[in-house]
Parts: C-alpha cells; sequence; structure tokens
C-alpha cells in the first residue's frame, strides 16, 4: 500500500521535500512509518514529532490504509 507523508515547517527542511511518497506492506501501522522515518532522517526523532493521519492526530498503533495522508508535524512554540 502507499501513503503520502507530509512534512511541515523544520521536518520539511530536514527531510528536503514537502511531501514523499512510502510503500508499506498491508497492516503497518503509524509506528511502522515512524520507524522507518527516524531511521532515516535522525533529526526528525530528535525533534520530537507528531503524526497526523487524514488531518487527526493518531496514536502510533492506528493501522494505516492505502491513500492515507501523513503528516509530520514539528512541536510549535509561540506566545
Amino acid at each position: 500500500m502507499q501513503v503520502t507523508v507530509r512534512f511541515f515547517a523544520a521536518s520539511r527542511e530536514m527531510v528536503g521535500a514537502e511531501r514523499q511518497i512510502h510503500t508499506l506492506p498491508e497492516g503497518a501501522t503509524l509506528q511502522d512509518l515512524q520507524s522507518r522515518l527516524f531511521a532515516a532522517y535522525p533529526a526528525l526523532e530528535a525533534q520530537r514529532v507528531r503524526f497526523a493521519v487524514n488531518m487527526t492526530y493518531a496514536p502510533l498503533s492506528v493501522i494505516l490504509h492505502t491513500g492515507d495522508e501523513v503528516a509530520c508535524i514539528p512541536p510549535v512554540g509561540g506566545g
């Protein structure tokens, strides 16, 4: 199955792309995708990014499906 991963702000700069397509086995979870991303881009793990699936923050246990859009969201600060 294929999912689209979108990167925002600092995570986009680390990866060097706004979006990527990832092919995963059926039944893969957000944890599986996170592990793949952190292995490829260790700085993402250090940044403590969060993930949303189809515009909703999701636990790492969520099962991904073909066509899902996963957002990689860095921490947001402000005041």
